[in-house]
């Protein structure tokens, strides 16, 4: 049984490994997700528990507090935020609903882009980004790019799955010419809150002059509540006013809400996360290359990392590792990718024991 839930094979799936290995969930290390190895910040489930009073109400169809407070940590006006029930639902609402013709998609990206531009029936292409550049985009990209001559430009950052974060050069190269030929950027920064100031301000700082930028985030990774759904768009207000009126209402329950609004006042637990992710990425890789693996830089919360040709490909280390509670990602689903990519979210001193113990015998 190497995956579950049908072809969606994004997201860890530790319910169904749990029912499988006959053990608790509590005893499977999923690190096939890329959550927050801190885990979920402190006081959130007391928040959590305090908004059950309010659950007899509809939520609020604005999520008004939610987008006041964010609103105000990211410096844009509360029309530039759209929330939703996770990035997921509203990637699904924007390739409905935005008017994208000939699309290209910088690959490797999150599949469920592909997948929701499938559902709405819309055409794209690929443009694979090469593995040597980390799967980020370079001049030299951009510059075949645009012979395609595209409406709408689809991309992550930080690239799913290898973790590297886009240059803010290429960025503002693509979004000048992007505007110069009336073209979308839809950029998915589910992953962004990890990576440096720098890279989490550049886009909160273009979209009240670029009407065509589009920008999903996500709060679950960095908050690691991946099982309270909450992400949000962030565009130009005008784009939104005319986006918001497709999405579904209530698309943001109550107890979401009042979670993203204690979530974003724990300072001191972000800059813990962002101090402990960078010791434990740096510990974990070197002892992901000492089990012989080829490990691509990340500056962000996963790995993606390239297996030995002459041994197991990805597909079988992940069932090995699954075999002993260690869940991580094969990351062959990814376009650009191949049999023997393997994707490993950064995890605490223990779970890297327990990481290294299960690859030793996946790899023997």
């Amino acid at each position: 049984m190497a995956v579950f839930g049908g072809d969606a094979v994004h997201g860890g799936d530790v319910w169904g490994w749990a029912r499988a290995l006959g053990r608790p969930v509590a005893d499977i290390l999923d690190l096939s997700a890329s959550l927050n190895p801190l885990g979920p910040p402190p006081g959130l489930g007391e928040a959590v528990a305090q908004a059950m009073d309010l659950v007899c109400h509809y939520p609020d169809r604005l999520s008004y507090e939610f987008r006041r407070t964010l609103a105000a940590k990211l410096g844009v006006d509360m029309g530039c935020l759209l929330p939703g029930n996770g990035s997921t639902a509203l990637i699904r609402m924007i390739t409905r609903v935005l008017d994208l013709k000939q699309i290209v998609l910088l690959a490797p990206a999150f599949g469920e882009i592909a997948r929701s531009l499938a559902i709405a029936g819309r055409h794209f292409h690929y443009q694979i980004m090469s593995e040597q550049n980390g799967f980020a985009p370079v001049a030299a990209d951009l510059d075949q790019l645009w012979r395609e001559e595209p409406s709408a430009v689809i991309l992550s950052n930080p690239i799913s799955p290898s973790g590297q974060v886009v240059e803010l050069e290429v960025l503002d190269s693509l979004l000048t010419q992007a505007q110069r030929r009336q073209a979308w950027v839809v950029l998915d920064e589910a992953f962004i809150d990890f990576a440096t100031a720098q890279a989490r301000n550049w886009a909160a700082s273009k979209v009240h002059d670029h009407p065509r930028l589009v920008v999903l985030r996500s709060l679950t990774k960095f908050y690691c509540m991946a099982g309270l759904r909450l992400g949000y768009a962030l565009a130009n207000a005008d784009t939104l006013a005319d986006l918001a009126p497709m999405g579904q209402p209530w698309s943001v329950n109550t107890l979401a809400q009042a979670a993203g609004v204690h979530c974003l006042a724990q300072d001191e637990y972000a800059q813990e996360t962002f101090r402990l992710v960078a010791q434990w990425r740096s510990e974990q890789m070197e002892a992901l290359e000492g089990l012989g693996l080829a490990v691509l830089p990340s500056q962000v919360n996963y790995f993606l990392c390239r297996l030995r040709p002459e041994g197991p490909n990805a597909a079988q280390v992940a069932e090995a590792c699954a075999q002993e509670g260690v869940l991580l990602r094969d990351a062959a689903s990814f376009v650009g990718c191949d049999a023997y990519h393997l994707r490993v979210a950064v995890t605490h001193p223990e779970g890297q024991e327990r990481l290294r113990a299960a690859l030793n015998k996946a790899l023997a």
